[in-house]
């Protein structure tokens, strides 16, 4: 216990050493406070709902929750995880329940819980990687170690290779070459450091210091190792994406770089790249896209036996680092400790809700599937099924009214949604993981083995054909919904089916503010900036006429100027073009059931409007929303809430809003592009 408290200490001494500086004004934002932060919320009246409509419905809830240990922030769908994991639980511990999927997801469980067996292996794995690479004297043995499949388990390789579905011919199969990511999250962060960058330098600085003094090495060791990983990232991040070119949605246009194998090898004249490729089993792919060829191309250039210790030194700082969380328990809480410098989170999530979220992460689909032996989903999904096609008819109706569309455009948009794809509850035709067994095994041995089927299972994909009776992601569990573009589906998922979004005996009203709202969205996504750019069969395609497209990108750009204009905090604004496409699905979603409910007799539009703004209750800490602000697609909560209830006159109607109002937003300047 006091070896624990002085990990603990030690990472609070740490991070206070390094971030010790003037405190933030987390206040200042405009038109509205920042509620995600529960130091705002503490110093504000409740308002009404004329001047900040998302704090006005959820002020008791934002007051009275505290983010739990161990997390960065806690949520109405955190609400909905908490309720569906205590049923996982029952899973993972019922030895009653039958079949292969049941058995492995239990021993994974269990494996992952049992720190005795963790603790004797130690730091052995990790050693014995050390040990191969530290013995490599040659540029030739080191080609020879890194592309061996059986000696690189979470080895940096600097290349990763993985079958996916074209993005112009989503029926097919392409090999995907991409690159490793970077220790500073971003490639940005390596030409103009950030606070986020400055985070995850000190997070890694400390995690590097006690994982390396484990090893034998000494803290000046361990900081110049780092220190000359991030030297040669550097040169890398050049000529990598950053994080904002990722988030772009039109950055599958330029990772969409189709080679022959021929082109493919000819990119490296000194990394073994045809060798890794057919190492990896992708020997025989007729084709390949790749990601970034100047990443490629600059890793060529480093691969040079005068470079050759630089490389030996980012394989092993960031092997160590990559097998860290699999090790003992004292590797596992010095990785916490680093998340919580990053995070700005404090504490530990309770062994027993870490490891439930551990299997929901590695083994998504025998998870699946055992707890669908558990639970019969089968009603659950009849009911979704009917929601989701009675609000694409809905949908339908709203897109045959929209007037800045030519008639072109418009029978392409209600084809693409006629032929929209309902994924409700569960799949009927699955992924085979009958051949995985992993009872027995240490929970090293069991991600080793988890990592070998995976891989086959991807590489049995190349030059094939996509089954389309599966479902491109099996993530059940969780609380989410997501559409596809690829598959031009809308998946509705149990995980988020709890209050507040779907629950038994719920009125009409709470029903379209919930998990209609978010069916909405998810329909909506087929036609945002990205989505728009697929067609009815998830292919990338232009379906727009030229004067509807332009019309739509001027729709997008005012709304993107709206929300660069929303300072979250004193000095900090929003990020338009980065929330762009949820934002769109956010309001398009409620404009379709808004124009549902003029058909609807006596219907509450004071119960839906509050019902929506329920689904956005969250708190976080600054740390954590600071990276979201410029990571996540996502708008923040509360202008989920606030910004997308400006747009409609029935919210103005609802509570008198009137100008002058701070939920007052005039006609001419609201930001609808559907």
């Amino acid at each position: 216990m006091k070896k624990k408290l002085f990990t603990a200490l030690a990472a609070l001494f740490f991070v206070s050493a390094v971030f010790a500086q003037p405190e933030k004004n987390y206040g200042g934002g405009k038109p509205w406070i920042n509620s995600l932060i529960k130091e705002n919320v503490m110093k504000a009246q409740k308002p009404s709902p004329k001047e900040d409509f998302q704090l006005y419905v959820n002020y008791d809830w934002l007051k009275n929750t505290d983010i739990p240990e161990g997390k960065r922030d806690y949520s109405s769908f955190a609400e909905v995880e908490d309720a569906i994991q205590k049923n996982i639980l029952e899973v993972l511990t019922n030895q009653n329940i039958p079949g292969i999927d049941a058995e492995n997801v239990r021993s994974l469980y269990k494996a992952i819980l049992d720190w005795d067996a963790r603790n004797a292996l130690g730091l052995k794995p990790v050693e014995d990687i050390i040990s191969q690479i530290t013995g490599i004297t040659t540029i030739d043995q080191l080609s020879d170690f890194i592309t061996d499949p059986d000696k690189t388990f979470l080895v940096n390789q600097f290349f990763s290779i993985y079958n996916l579905p074209k993005y112009d011919d989503s029926s097919s199969y392409i090999a995907s070459l991409g690159y490793d990511s970077f220790i500073l999250d971003d490639a940005a962060e390596y030409k103009k450091r950030t606070e986020i960058g400055d985070r995850y330098y000190q997070a890694y600085l400390y995690r590097t210091k006690a994982l390396f003094a484990r090893l034998g090495y000494s803290e000046t060791q361990a900081e110049k190792m780092l220190d000359d990983t991030l030297k040669l990232e550097a040169i890398l991040a050049k000529k990598s994406y950053t994080n904002a070119e990722g988030n772009s949605p039109y950055f599958i246009k330029k990772i969409n770089n189709i080679y022959s194998p021929e082109k493919t090898f000819a990119l490296c004249k000194n990394y073994p790249l045809k060798r890794l490729i057919e190492n990896m089993g992708y020997g025989n792919a007729k084709e390949f896209m790749v990601i970034s060829p100047k990443n490629i191309a600059e890793v060529d250039k480093i691969y040079k036996k005068e470079n050759l210790e630089q490389i030996k030194t980012i394989l092993i700082v960031k092997t160590v680092n990559n097998y860290a969380n699999l090790l003992d328990r004292k590797a596992y809480e010095i990785c916490l400790d680093a998340e919580n410098i990053i995070n700005g989170s404090s504490g530990r999530l309770p062994d027993q809700k870490m490891a439930v979220e551990a299997v929901q992460s590695m083994l998504n689909t025998p998870l699946n599937r055992a707890y669908l032996a558990r639970y019969d989903l089968s009603k659950l999904k009849e009911n979704i099924t009917a929601i989701c096609e009675n609000l694409i008819s809905i949908y339908r109706n709203m897109l045959e009214e929209e007037d800045w569309l030519s008639e072109a455009t418009r029978a392409k948009a209600l084809e693409k949604l006629d032929n929209m794809k309902i994924h409700a509850i569960y799949p009927e035709k699955w992924v085979d993981y009958s051949g995985l067994k992993l009872k027995g095994l240490s929970f090293f041995d069991c991600m080793k083995a988890i990592d070998a089927y995976n891989r086959d299972l991807i590489r049995s994909h190349t030059n094939g054909k996509v089954d389309k009776e599966l479902w491109g992601a099996e993530e059940l569990l969780i609380a989410n919904a997501f559409y596809m573009p690829s598959e031009n589906s809308i998946n509705i998922i149990p995980g988020l089916l709890d209050k507040p979004f779907y629950y038994e005996g719920m009125s009409q009203e709470a029903l379209l503010g919930g998990i209609g709202t978010v069916i909405g969205h998810e329909i909506s996504h087929a036609f945002d900036t990205q989505g728009a750019q697929f067609d009815k069969d998830g292919n990338m395609s232009n379906w727009w006429t030229k004067a509807d497209y332009a019309a739509f990108q001027k729709r997008a750009a005012k709304l993107i100027a709206y929300y660069d204009s929303i300072t979250i905090w004193e000095g900090l604004q929003a990020q338009g073009a980065l929330v762009q496409t949820e934002a769109i699905a956010d309001m398009a979603g409620v404009k379709a059931i808004l124009k549902h409910a003029e058909s609807l007799p006596n219907f509450n539009y004071k119960e839906f409007f509050e019902a929506f703004a329920r689904v956005w209750c969250r708190v976080m800490t600054p740390e954590a929303d600071y990276w979201y602000t410029f990571n996540d697609p996502h708008p923040k909560a509360c202008l989920r809430t606030n910004v997308t209830v400006q747009q409609f006159e029935e919210f103005y109607k609802t509570y008198d809003v009137k100008p002058g109002d701070n939920m007052y937003l005039a006609p001419e300047n609201r930001i609808l592009v559907w």
